[in-house]
């Protein structure tokens, strides 16, 4: 019932505050209103993320509808999966409560026991069959050099989650700036894993983050053949509890 379903995700990794370019808070805005959810991993370690900085990555991650999660570089491996896992099942409970309280004038809360267990096990089920399509948003700035290990050790267990799933998964990653003087650039991985190419990357310069996660945006929405980047997903059948046509 789920195969059908997409789900399309930006997940921005940085240690700093944006400084050049566009309002990154409005283009996660801006991405949400096309189905995009933003999240944000800000990374705490010997950065110049500070306090505008995490206030900057939680008002990003609100924009998006996503989640924000200030850490260590240790724990980012761990924390990318599960960023990526619940944002998931937030998005689909979230389709899944509108349309309950279309078809029955009530979401999953007001639900009797028994049902609030059914729906909740359709959307673990969800999550592991749903296409998704990712694109990581990485930092390369000057500031996050003594990171970048710990980034592409999160990236190859993040691929190896992804691949560990039954539905399948498009994964396109940003890096900002971008190795010639551009604000942004998607790298193209030809016989090579993300985590390889990303860990290659040289950090220096600015930290634009508003014209990178326009590159996201843009890099989802070439995955979807230059079509809406709104998902097809399928809504609850009020007599047998299966599945119909919907779009978000």
């Amino acid at each position: 019932m789920w195969t059908e379903v997409t789900l399309k995700q930006i997940l921005l990794i940085t240690d700093g505050c944006s400084n050049v370019g566009t309002d990154p808070v409005y283009v996660a805005q801006t991405a949400r209103e096309q189905g995009v959810t933003v999240s944000v991993i800000g990374i705490l370690d010997d950065g110049a993320l500070g306090e505008q900085g995490q206030r900057e990555a939680e008002n990003i991650a609100q924009a998006g509808g996503g989640m924000c999660r200030i850490i260590r570089a240790a724990d980012l491996s761990h924390t990318m999966q599960m960023v990526t896992q619940r944002t998931m099942q937030l998005t689909l409970q979230q389709v899944v409560n509108k349309e309950l309280r279309q078809i029955m004038g009530q979401d999953q809360t007001a639900l009797p026991p028994d049902l609030r267990t059914k729906v909740a096990r359709m959307v673990e089920t969800g999550t592991e069959e749903v296409e998704l399509q990712i694109a990581l948003v990485v930092d390369v700035s000057a500031s996050m050099t003594s990171k970048m290990a710990s980034v592409r050790e999160a990236i190859r267990d993040l691929e190896f989650g992804l691949a560990a799933r039954g539905g399948s998964h498009r994964l396109v990653v940003v890096t900002y700036p971008g190795v010639s003087g551009e604000d942004a650039q998607m790298l193209r991985m030809e016989g090579e894993s993300v985590a390889d190419a990303v860990g290659a990357m040289r950090t220096a310069g600015n930290t634009p983050t508003g014209p990178a996660l326009q590159l996201a945006v843009r890099a989802l929405r070439e995955l979807s053949g230059n079509t809406s980047t709104t998902s097809a997903v399928r809504k609850a059948d009020d007599e047998e509890g299966r599945m119909r046509h919907y779009v978000v």
